[in-house]
Order: structure tokens, then sequence, then C-alpha cells
């Protein structure tokens, strides 16, 4: 008809028939929601949505840092092993090529040995004023003979005594009559004070008498006696450490790097 528009009614949707799982899938959803429903969950969410604003809290998740790659460094081939652990024993081997004795060393630094010669033994005993004083017996024999009395001393060592000091220090203080070597190793004469530090010229000049009347090497501790306020291993430091490398005293058994350290070899 003139004047009208046609209208052309669209087709209903077709719905299409749900499968069997469909279909129960819909059934376990809506028991589930009843379920709920019956325990008040849904309502206890609403009500937070509404406390917290219009979304639910949401538990924060934890951030768990990212793993960083590290390169790991390629194990070494059995070849590179042995080339390394070669030049290592050749650089050992080096080392002690440079060890010189003690004139080549004083040769090589253009300097003159005006030292003297020893055997690396001390032959002396306590110095004489100690043993008078504290009632030392005279002579190394005289003290064996009584080193019996040394094992009551050692208990208050062994029992922990001695002012928190070391196990060897607490029982080389019991030795003084019995084992003086051991005792002036670590200790100077119960009278004295230890001394620290540098040490003096009048130090030097006794060690060097010391050294030329009874010889110097080893029993450190009677060799100190005869140096107050210096124990056995301060002693046998400055020993290595001074009296060699400047040329003082020649001990066959040490051997000199060029960098001026005594270093033993026997």
């Amino acid at each position: 008809m003139r004047g009208r528009s046609l209208v052309i009614a669209e087709p209903a949707a077709v719905t299409a028939p749900m499968c069997e799982y469909e279909i129960q899938r819909e059934e376990r959803i809506k028991r589930n929601n009843d379920i709920l429903e019956q325990l008040g969950v849904h309502t206890a969410a609403q009500a937070m949505a509404a406390r917290h604003g219009k979304r639910a809290p949401q538990r924060h998740k934890r951030k768990v840092a990212a793993k960083v790659a590290i390169r790991k460094c390629p194990r070494l081939s059995r070849d590179t092993q042995a080339a390394l652990e070669k030049e290592k024993l050749k650089a050992q081997d080096s080392e002690h090529d440079d060890l010189m004795t003690l004139q080549e060393y004083l040769k090589w630094k253009g300097e003159d040995f005006k030292g003297f010669l020893v055997d690396g033994h001390y032959r002396g005993w306590v110095c004489p004023a100690i043993c008078e004083k504290y009632g030392i017996v005279e002579s190394e024999e005289e003290a064996f003979v009584a080193v019996g009395s040394a094992k009551a001393g050692s208990k208050g060592a062994r029992a922990g005594n001695m002012h928190g000091w070391s196990n060897a220090r607490a029982f080389s203080a019991t030795q003084l009559r019995t084992n003086p070597n051991a005792y002036f190793y670590r200790h100077v004469a119960p009278d004295q004070e230890q001394a620290q530090g540098d040490w003096t010229a009048e130090e030097h000049e006794l060690f060097l008498e010391t050294a030329k009347a009874h010889g110097v090497g080893d029993k450190w501790g009677l060799f100190a006696s005869h140096i107050p306020a210096r124990v056995g291993y301060q002693c046998s430091a400055y020993y290595r450490d001074t009296i060699i490398p400047k040329g003082l005293i020649l001990d066959p058994r040490f051997r000199m790097t060029r960098a001026g350290k005594a270093l033993f070899v026997g």
C-alpha cells in the first residue's frame, strides 16, 4: 500500500537443545548456589563488599622475586687443570730457587757479613741470678731428677684454675722449678712484667751477648731468662725477623728471600 513502510519481523532465536553434560553442569551449579545460600556465604560477601566499597576485598598474593639466571663457569678440562697445577708447582719451585744463604743475600745487597756463626743450639741454663732468687736448680741434669714434682703442679692447669689462660700457658706457669724452659717460653720471672713492642738497644745488645756466650737457636725459654721482661717466643721472633736479616748471626738452618725474610729450611 502506498505511504506505508513494510516491516519485516526478524525470526525468533532458536535455542539449541542442551546436551546431557550441559544439563548436569547446570544442575551442579544450581545445587552449589543453594548450599552457599543456606550457609549465608552470599550474604556475608555482599556485606563485606558494601563495607569496603563496591569491590570485595581480595587476598594479597605474595610477590615472588623473579629468579635471576646465574651463569655458571664451565668446568675446566683436565688439560687446563693439569696446566694450572703445573704452573703452581713451577712458581713454588722458583720461590725456593730464589732462596739465598745469608752471605749471598748480603752480597746481593752490597753489604758485608760482620756477625758470628752459630750451629742453632743453645747450651746454657737459666740465668744464675734467677736460679738463686727462685730456688731453681743450677743445672739441667738436676732439674730432670726433680721432674716428678711437676705432676702435682699440672693439676691446677688441667682444672682450668689459671685465670682464663690457655692450657699450654697455664701448664707452663707451674713449671718454674721443674721445667724452666717451658716456663720462660711463655712467662717472665714472677717479679717482672713482660715488655711489648720494639726492643730497646739494651735488650738488643743483651741478646747478642747471650748468643755469643751460650749459643742460640733452640731452648728459647732458657735463652729468654737472660733477657728481663722478654719471653721465649719473643726472642725466637726477634731472632728470625731482625737478628738474622741484619746479618748479625749466621745460622745455616735459615735461608733468605729477596724480600729480606728469613725462612727455616732445617
